[in-house]
């Protein structure tokens, strides 16, 4: 017997479908095994094919229409979003549906950024300040106010009112590549949420975060790494590939430091289309870098296959050290079409799934 895995599925919205679908999707999800959905924080995505809600009020709908599988966001800014409606909405979303959410947070995309009047400068830097924020606010009372000064948030003798009574606050996940964000995750989150890894990069960086974890003393037994990564599974390998190859190669476009640690010698201009003020412009940009990445590498960080491919893919990750894996189906008509997508997670269920 295996060390218990975890398994979530991300669920979505395509354009001009009626809302109940994303939950009808958490809960195939649930009656198939997972122990998790989550769902994405966009304002736009770029594409015509996709709908993007407000991910809290979904996280609501999709936690009242299932009755134990968790659901969290994957991920959301303190750019967009102020830390202390964070930390009220969660608050109160606990009170709701006690022990089943979780938080994901990142720095955050220009692109869902500069759209909208929003400066994507800072943006460690307000996960910092946020991040604490929602702690401090978490532990906070009308007896325990909070005041915190830094250069991007402030409080003065706040507390919040959620409920009367307390229930134990998510925890929370960092979508963490660079050297300040894995130390952060070490010392101030209670997982790890990254994407574009290889096993080896995985625990390049997993190592990375335990270092600062025990440089500050904290216990790391009930620390969550996860690995949120794009699939495809299929009786027919070469058809899986096929579902997932463009997918993971945009991903990599996006993460120039991911693709760098897997492949040194890949070509990549870097973030680029950051500084591109048309977002069509934008897109086209990292299409074009995209296209540039070697297919090897892409595959590399993606659970595709057989099932016993995808067996055998995630048996690398978990020796790496991951314990819970975050899956986006790519389904055969890309990350928005609803085509064979439910025969696809009951495949990985019936099949992959149950090896752990």
């Amino acid at each position: 017997m295996k060390n218990k895995v975890r398994f979530g599925c991300r669920v979505f919205l395509a354009a001009n479908e009626p809302f109940h679908r994303i939950v009808e999707r958490a809960q195939f999800c649930e009656k198939h095994g997972f122990d998790s959905v989550l769902i994405d924080d966009h304002l736009l995505y770029g594409t015509g094919d996709a709908a993007a809600p407000e991910p809290f009020t979904t996280l609501a709908a999709i936690a009242a229409g299932t009755l134990r599988i968790r659901v969290g966001i994957a991920v959301t800014d303190m750019v967009r979003r102020h830390p202390v409606i964070i930390a009220q909405t969660l608050a109160t979303l606990s009170n709701q549906f006690p022990k089943r959410l979780f938080l994901g947070l990142g720095a955050g995309d220009p692109m869902n950024q500069t759209p909208f009047g929003l400066s994507p400068e800072h943006r460690v830097g307000r996960l910092e300040e946020g991040l604490k924020i929602i702690r401090q606010l978490w532990n906070s009372s009308i007896d325990k106010p909070v005041s915190f000064k830094g250069r991007f948030f402030s409080l003065n003798n706040a507390y919040l009112q959620a409920s009367q009574e307390k229930q134990p606050v998510p925890p929370i996940y960092l979508a963490a590549f660079g050297p300040k964000m894995l130390k952060l995750a070490g010392t101030a989150a209670d997982g790890w949420m990254p994407h574009c890894h290889t096993p080896a990069t995985y625990k390049m960086d997993l190592d990375t975060i335990i270092g600062s974890a025990h440089n500050a003393s904290r216990d790391f037994s009930a620390f969550r790494s996860t690995y949120y990564t794009l699939s495809s599974i299929s009786k027919n390998r070469a058809e899986a590939d096929r579902n997932v190859l463009g997918p993971a190669k945009y991903f990599l476009a996006l993460i120039p430091e991911a693709l760098k640690k897997i492949d040194p010698s890949a070509n990549h201009p870097g973030r680029i289309w950051e500084k591109i003020p048309n977002p069509e412009e934008q897109r086209e940009t990292i299409r074009k870098i995209a296209a540039g990445i070697p297919e090897s590498d892409a595959y590399n960080t993606v659970i595709h296959g057989t099932p016993g491919d995808c067996i055998e893919q995630i048996e690398g990750y978990r020796k790496a050290g991951c314990k819970e894996f975050m899956l986006t189906f790519t389904p055969k008509g890309g990350l928005w079409s609803k085509t064979d997508l439910l025969e696809q997670i009951r495949l990985f269920s019936d099949k992959a799934m149950s090896n752990w």
